[in-house]
C-alpha cells in the first residue's frame, strides 16, 4: 500500500479504529532496541489530541500515566493504530538519529508524543487527530542504555550554574574554528525569545562583542512580534538585520537545506559580525556553524569541540570525564549532519574530509554560486 492509500485507509476507518491493532514500518533503532518481548503488558489506549509545530503527534495521556501503567523510560513500545504498528524506544529525549521514530515524554510538552525524530511523521500519519491509539510493551529496557547517556536535564535558573559566567550561561560564545575572523562571527541561545530564560544575558553579550547582524532558525514573523524583547535585540531587531529562517532540525532533509542556503546567500550583505541562534543554541544552531566551520577550513576536530562546547554549558557534559555521553550525542547528531553535507556514508572517514572542499561542493549542487560562495566565506575571514 503507498502512502496515499494508507492516508486514505487511516481516514476512512477512523470511526471504526478500535486502537488495538499496529501500524507496519521498517523503522532503524539501535542495536540494544533489536529484541522483542512477546509479552503485551503494560498496555495504554488514548488518542492522537494533536500536533505540535514539529510535526510530532501529541497523544492523550502524559508520563505519569505512561508510569502507572507500567512503561518506563528506556523501554522499546509499540504505538498501534487502525491495523499497523510503530516500534520504536521511549525516551525522555530525542535520542535517536535523524528520521528515526521514537515516543518521547520531552520535560516541556504538554503529553507524549511520537514523532521521527527531527523530521515530523510522514504525510500520511499527518490530520489524525482523535483518532486511536494504543501503546504496548516490546521490551523492558531494550533501550536503557541510550536513555542513561543521553537523559540530561538542565534548569533555565542562574543560580544553578555557578561555575559559568552570564556568557556561558547564555550559550553565547564566538566561533573562531578554521579561518573564521575574529569577533566575526558568534552562536547564542535566543536573544528575543526567553522561553528557557536566557535572552537577557544573550542580549548583553551581544551588545558587548557589537554584534550587528542576526541569522534567527526559530522564529517566524508573528512569533518575532509576540516577544517582549531585551534592549540590544529590540535594537537589532529593528535594524532590519535579522534574517529569519525557521529549520526543523533536520540538516539532512530538502527544505531545511533550501531555506538555510537562500539565507546564506543573504547574510553577507548585512554586516558583521554575525549571530547564529535558535532557542537553544544547540542542534540547528551547531549545524549550522559547523557547516559555516567547515567552509572555513575548519578540521573535524575543531568542529566537534564547538559543539561539544554547548554541552558543557547547558549539562557539564565534557569529553574529559563524560566520554560516552559525548561520543554518542556525536554519533547521533553532529555526524549525521556532517556525512550528509560531505557525502560521506562511512563515519569513521569523517576525521579525514577536507571540509571546505566537500562543503562548497554541497552549495554548489544546491544552488550557490561560485561568487555567493566567495562573499559568504569573506564576510566570515
Amino acid at each position: 500500500m503507498n502512502n496515499s492509500s494508507l492516508f486514505v485507509s487511516l481516514k476512512k476507518n477512523r470511526a471504526l479504529a478500535t486502537g488495538s491493532a499496529a501500524v507496519a514500518l521498517v523503522v532503524l533503532i539501535f542495536a540494544c532496541c533489536a529484541r522483542n518481548n512477546p509479552k503485551a503488558d503494560p498496555i495504554l489506549q488514548g488518542t492522537i489530541t494533536s500536533y505540535n509545530e514539529f510535526g510530532a503527534a501529541m497523544l492523550s495521556f502524559t508520563e505519569a500515566d505512561m508510569s502507572a501503567a507500567g512503561f518506563t523510560l528506556g523501554d522499546v513500545i509499540s504505538i498501534s493504530l487502525d491495523s499497523r504498528q510503530l516500534t520504536m524506544p521511549y525516551y525522555d529525549g530525542f535520542y535517536t538519529r535523524n528520521g528515526e521514530f521514537l515516543c518521547v515524554a520531552y520535560p516541556t510538552y504538554p503529553s507524549i508524543c511520537f514523532t521521527a525524530n527531527n523530521t515530523g511523521l510522514p504525510e500520511e500519519y499527518i490530520g489524525l487527530e482523535d483518532f486511536p491509539v494504543t501503546v504496548k510493551l516490546e521490551k523492558k529496557g531494550g533501550c536503557i542504555d541510550v536513555q542513561k547517556a543521553l537523559s540530561m536535564k538542565y534548569t533555565n535558573v542562574r543560580t544553578d550554574y555557578p561555575q559559568l559566567s552570564d556568557a556561558a550561561f547564555a550559550n553565547a560564545r564566538a566561533v573562531s574554528a578554521g579561518r573564521i575572523g575574529p569577533g566575526k562571527l558568534y552562536r547564542s541561545s535566543s536573544p528575543f525569545s526567553n522561553e528557557i530564560g536566557r535572552s537577557a544575558y544573550v542580549s548583553e553579550f551581544l551588545a558587548k562583542e557589537k554584534v550587528k547582524s542576526v541569522l534567527n532558525l526559530t522564529d517566524t514573523q508573528e512569533k518575532m512580534q509576540g516577544y517582549d524583547m531585551p534592549a540590544y535585540s529590540t535594537t537589532l531587531w529593528n535594524s532590519g538585520n535579522v534574517i529569519l529562517c525557521p529549520l526543523k532540525a533536520d540538516p539532512t532533509a530538502d527544505a531545511y537545506n533550501d531555506a538555510l542556503i537562500e539565507a546564506l546567500k543573504e547574510l553577507p550583505s548585512h554586516p558583521a559580525p554575525y549571530l547564529v541562534h535558535c532557542t537553544e543554541g544547540k542542534d540547528r544552531t551547531g549545524y549550522v556553524c559547523a557547516l559555516l566551520e567547515g567552509l572555513c577550513g575548519a578540521s573535524y576536530e575543531e568542529i566537534v569541540a564547538d559543539y561539544l562546547l554547548t554541552y558543557y554549558n547547558y549539562f557539564d557534559k565534557t569529553p574529559q570525564k563524560d566520554s560516552d555521553v559525548c561520543n554518542a550525542l556525536v554519533s547521533l547528531r553532529l555526524n549525521t549532519c556532517l556525512m550528509h553535507y560531505a557525502g560521506v556514508s562511512d563515519e569513521s572517514k569523517l576525521p579525514e574530509v577536507n571540509y571546505s572542499v566537500a562543503f562548497s561542493s554541497y552549495l554548489f549542487s544546491h544552488g550557490m554560486n561560485q561568487a555567493q560562495l566567495n562573499a559568504l566565506i569573506q564576510a566570515l575571514e
